[in-house]
């Protein structure tokens, strides 16, 4: 058997101490402060997620707040047709599109109720007019229809022109009469009136 000088038993024993405290911490120890990282990550993730989360809560009173602020402001806005439900909003349009058409002298040959639309948030009240205009009563119809209070939209829009047969008297340079019609609908707030 051999020995070692002094010096290199002492280089072999530090080397095998080396080696043994590097397996020990690679087998044992490395995966527990592993572990113990990770695990500080996720609670840290988990803390500024429960933060968000208060914050969220916090402020829901404030938002539930502003919300009825925005519905009681929308309430008053005037964009909704007036009416207690459905059909009362209904007449009250069937009543506007009669007192306007009158009052420009169109002739008003049948309005119909049409069924109320009820797949969107707000109800959609409308009616289908037929009428006989000269093209200026129309346009100032139009005009009633658009600078209402309350939001109306026009749609199928059907304009013919009407062929009478000219009386003796009447005027040959007179508009001719136009046959309209149409659709025009308005919405009606969630919850009626």
């Amino acid at each position: 058997m051999t020995y070692l000088p002094p010096w290199a038993s002492r280089f072999a024993a530090a080397a095998l101490l080396v080696a043994v405290i590097f397996v020990l911490y690679a087998t044992f120890f490395h995966p527990i402060f592993r572990d113990y990282g990770e695990v500080n990550e996720k609670i840290e993730r988990d803390e500024a997620l429960l933060n968000r989360f208060e914050t969220i809560a916090n402020s829901q009173a404030a938002l539930r707040a502003h919300l009825e602020e925005l519905t009681a402001q929308q309430a008053q806005s005037g964009v909704f047709l007036s009416g207690e439900n459905n059909s009362l909003a209904a007449a009250q349009l069937q009543d506007l599109v009669n007192r306007t058409v009158l009052a420009e002298g169109g002739k008003l040959r049948s309005v119909q109720i049409l069924p109320v639309d009820e797949s969107q948030d707000f109800s959609e009240v409308g009616v289908r007019l037929q009428m006989t205009v000269t093209l200026a009563a129309f346009a100032r119809i139009l005009y009633a229809f658009e600078s209402n209070d309350e939001f109306l939209f026009v749609d199928n829009i059907d304009v013919s022109n009407r062929r009478a047969r000219r009386r003796r008297n009447q005027d040959e340079e007179s508009e001719p009469e136009l046959l309209i019609r149409m659709d025009l609908a308005g919405y009606l707030r969630p919850g009626g009136g």
